[in-house]
């Protein structure tokens, strides 16, 4: 964070005692152990412990800090005569005495100083405050403190019933500012917002809990390491079952102890320790396990791998168990799994054997993940998809998924499916494994892309155990209205029979859950979403602000933020380095249109600094010429991502003396040799590289590099290339469809707040569309540059598109389900 500390504290206390307060200083704490309590009354008046956290550990501490303090309050004293009520209020009634007992709240306090941050010049302060993945949202506006016109202060409380876990606090803190006019502005921590986590330990205390990284990865390794142990025979269920419950509810004694011994081969003494840490109290959480062909950073092909981990990042940070089970692959990223472990082997039957699959574990960004291999090699390809095969190898993937939850004796409440490679669960569970004993779970389908449904004839299905007959029905899996159906012919979809099944069914943005509803982009589904319209929605995903973060990026080699720019800068004389491009700027020549036609706007050179940058000034103080223009396109080269504009609009910016970048890479063999003759027509010279393949370190660098991305999609269901580039303050040019409407607002819309406007948007399919739009983004970088470069970067930068929003969305979608 830039411009002030971000102190977060935990204490315990009354609502405004003078005893909760935020420390200074980097991770600072100080704090008393309470008497021993009598009752659970007295456990709740305990001394505070008080922490700070800070983002730069070197600084030293600012004088004026945003601080944000949690207290789990004292219950408080009843009126007379006050009656049981549905707030938790008890009272007896007695003609001498009154007690009564409210439930406990965690109080904040909160303190902004607007002195140096984004609000300085706002008169009014409100604090936005929710908690659990930003869950019930409240507004609390600030007061100004009688010492300091710079500072404001406030509180709240957040009743512990609002919580998953009430032992377990996740808040979340963003500051609205108004201004002269009623203009209004945000500060959101530079993308993080501010995070308070507390947990509630058995003597009482408030202690914090670290929400970091090592934390998520410790719990998952608990978890994991339990499933060995139950596997082992080590534990019974009702042990497995409540020690879970304690993990994931991040039971502070329990957790304590396994780390200690995480490290033990010895699994009955590990299971000794655990059990001396049992605890029959402590509430379950939401369970949610993931089924899914992808997860990044370990088996990527395109989004889906983004949303699986972060959704269940996001969700696991708000206290709910959230696992993935996916295929071992043999392609996968073994490198970025952690404690990878062999657990035992179930059978599974499929096409009339018992196929022997090997179920592995292991951690994958703090996320606990079970493996699922089969030893007749149906992952063993080289390749995540393209097999001829794949109906039958992800149909395969969807039961042994579930024959593994009833052999673990797992009851999760959500079933969340992904795509047509999951969505085979939906009626199997429905079909078979509910009357086999998995009753607990809900199916939740997310549908990626609606253009990918798993077709297939009716006979196949009876390989993976489901009826033929029952399921080729318009009203489970068969598709009879399209034109030439044919009965026995390719008119069954797994798309189709988890829509049917599924307790739940969404897609990837709200104006994309509207499309789909049109023949033109529900690829035939249109009739079974129609008949399923009431549990049908769009959530629009978010992006890892973890593994997308410009200040911290690794791949990066300059860092930077929405208050600290220089580093974009940097990035992009690097990375056009990298790439073997020019980045001075001599004498060049533009195509700027004017009244439809094309006229030469020739550019006096200007007096170049010593080390000839571009932008830079000329080191008599005049004002620099922006350089040229970075155009990029990170991309999979298919026709939905409207491969016509996109060479168009890669055309129209050459033809305007920018720079161009591309990265993608095409399924297509006569995709890929055409986008190879490009690369030799535009990308050998000083003005574009062309690079065929997907490479992760190089994408963060265009991403951090360019100066606009190029995102002319014909349909995107979400796209996270766009929130990716605005995170980075680069500029997106999009198509007005799906995702790419919900995230990008025009910079001339004027029917938007002015800090919604974020890019350049065209709307069609017509050539001469991207052009504009290209165009009007080639002149606002040219002749509005300290504008582009300073507030639209700026605003692109400090809009929020992490998970946390959309993960309250889902929380809430989940719990409809149960």
């Amino acid at each position: 964070m830039n411009g002030g500390t971000a102190r977060l504290g935990a204490a315990r206390g009354r609502l405004g005692a003078p005893g909760v307060r935020a420390a200074s200083g980097a991770t600072a704490a100080c704090w008393r152990r309470a008497p021993r309590p009598t009752a659970a009354a007295a456990a709740r008046s305990a001394r505070a412990r008080v922490v700070s956290f800070k983002s730069d550990p070197d600084a030293a501490p600012p004088a004026a800090a945003v601080a944000v303090a949690a207290a789990p309050l004292a219950p408080r004293p009843a009126a007379p005569n006050l009656l049981p009520t549905a707030g938790g209020v008890v009272a007896p009634r007695d003609a001498g005495v009154q007690l009564a007992c409210s439930e406990p709240t965690y109080g904040l306090r909160l303190t902004y100083s607007r002195a140096g941050r984004p609000l300085a010049g706002c008169d009014r302060i409100i604090a936005r405050i929710g908690h659990s993945g930003w869950s019930n949202t409240a507004d609390v506006e600030l007061t100004p403190s009688p010492a300091d016109p710079d500072l404001f202060e406030g509180a709240h409380g957040i009743p512990a019933s609002q919580l998953a876990n009430p032992a377990h606090a996740e808040v979340q803190v963003v500051f609205r500012g108004v201004g002269a006019g009623g203009r209004e502005c945000w500060d959101n921590n530079g993308g993080h917002d501010w995070q308070l986590s507390v947990e509630l330990a058995q003597e009482g205390l408030v202690l914090p809990a670290e929400r970091a990284g090592p934390m998520r990865a410790l719990v998952s390794s608990l978890l994991l390491r339990l499933d060995a142990l139950a596997a082992a025979g080590l534990l019974t269920a009702e042990q497995f079952a409540s020690l879970r419950n304690q993990a994931w509810a991040q039971d502070f004694a329990l957790v304590r102890a396994y780390q200690t011994v995480r490290d033990v081969a010895d699994d009955s003494a590990v299971a000794s320790l655990l059990l001396s840490r049992f605890n029959f109290l402590r509430r379950p959480g939401l369970h949610v396990v993931h089924v899914a062909s992808e997860m990044v950073p370990v088996a990527k092909v395109g989004g889906l791998g983004d949303v699986v981990t972060g959704l269940a990042k996001a969700h696991q940070q708000s206290g709910i168990l959230s696992e993935v089970i996916l295929p071992k692959y043999d392609c996968i990223a073994y490198a970025a799994i952690q404690e990878l472990r062999p657990l035992r082997s179930i059978e599974v039957a499929f096409d009339g054997r018992r196929v022997a699959t090997r179920v592995w574990s292991g951690v994958v960004e703090g996320l606990p993940v079970t493996f699922l291999e089969p030893s007749n090699g149906m992952f063993w390809r080289r390749q995540f998809y393209g097999a001829p095969d794949d109906l039958e190898r992800f149909m395969f993937f969807a039961r042994a998924a579930l024959e593994w939850l009833l052999a673990s004796g797992k009851q999760p409440d959500v079933l969340h499916l992904h795509d047509w490679q999951s969505a085979a669960v939906a009626p199997l569970l429905a079909e078979e494994f509910r009357g086999r004993g998995l009753t607990q779970p809900r199916c939740v389908f997310t549908i990626h892309n609606i253009a990918f449904q798993g077709w297939m004839t009716p006979p196949l299905l009876s390989k993976v155990g489901l009826d033929p007959d029952r399921m080729a029905r318009p009203d489970a899996m068969l598709d009879d209205s399209r034109p030439g159906f044919a009965p026995g012919s390719h008119d069954c979809s797994l798309l189709r029979g988890a829509i049917a099944f599924s307790d739940r069914v969404t897609t990837v943005s709200p104006t994309y859950a509207r499309e789909v509803f049109l023949p033109e982009f529900g690829m035939g589904a249109q009739a079974i979403l129609s008949r399923h319209r009431h549990k049908f929605s769009g959530i629009l995903n978010g992006i890892d602000n973890d593994n997308w973060c410009p200040e911290a990026d690794p791949f990066l080699p300059a860092h930077f933020s929405a208050a600290d720019r220089a580093g974009k800068e940097d990035c992009k004389r690097l990375l056009l380095e990298e790439l073997g491009l020019p980045y001075t700027t001599p004498n060049w020549v533009l195509q700027r249109q004017s009244g439809g036609q094309h006229q030469q706007l020739q550019l006096q050179q200007l007096q170049q600094h010593a080390d000839q940058g571009n932008g830079n000034g000329n080191g008599n103080g005049a004002a620099a010429r922006p350089g040229r223009p970075l155009l990029a396109v990170v991309s999979r080269l298919t026709e939905q991502k409207g491969l016509p504009l996109i060479e168009h609009g890669i055309k129209t910016a050459l033809a305007r003396g920018a720079q161009v970048v591309v990265l993608g890479a095409a399924s297509e063999p006569d995709v890929q040799r055409r986008w190879e003759d490009m690369a030799r027509d535009h990308g050998s010279g000083p003005d574009a590289r062309i690079v065929l393949r997907y490479d992760e370190g190089l994408a963060h660098r265009i991403y951090a590099a360019a100066d606009a991305i190029l995102v002319p999609s014909f349909f995107e269901p979400c796209g996270l290339t766009q929130l990716i580039a605005l995170r980075y303050g680069t500029i997106p040019i999009v198509n007005r469809t799906g995702g790419l409407a919900d995230t990008v607002r025009d910079v001339a819309d004027g029917g938007v707040p002015e800090n919604a406007r974020n890019g350049f948007v065209l709307n069609g399919r017509e050539e001469a569309r991207v052009q504009v739009a290209v165009d009007r983004a080639m002149d606002a970088f040219l002749d509005a540059n300290e504008w582009w470069r300073g507030e639209l970067v700026a605003r692109a930068m400090a809009q929020d598109w992490s998970w946390s929003r959309s993960a309250a969305d889902y929380l809430s979608l989940y719990r409809g389900a149960l």
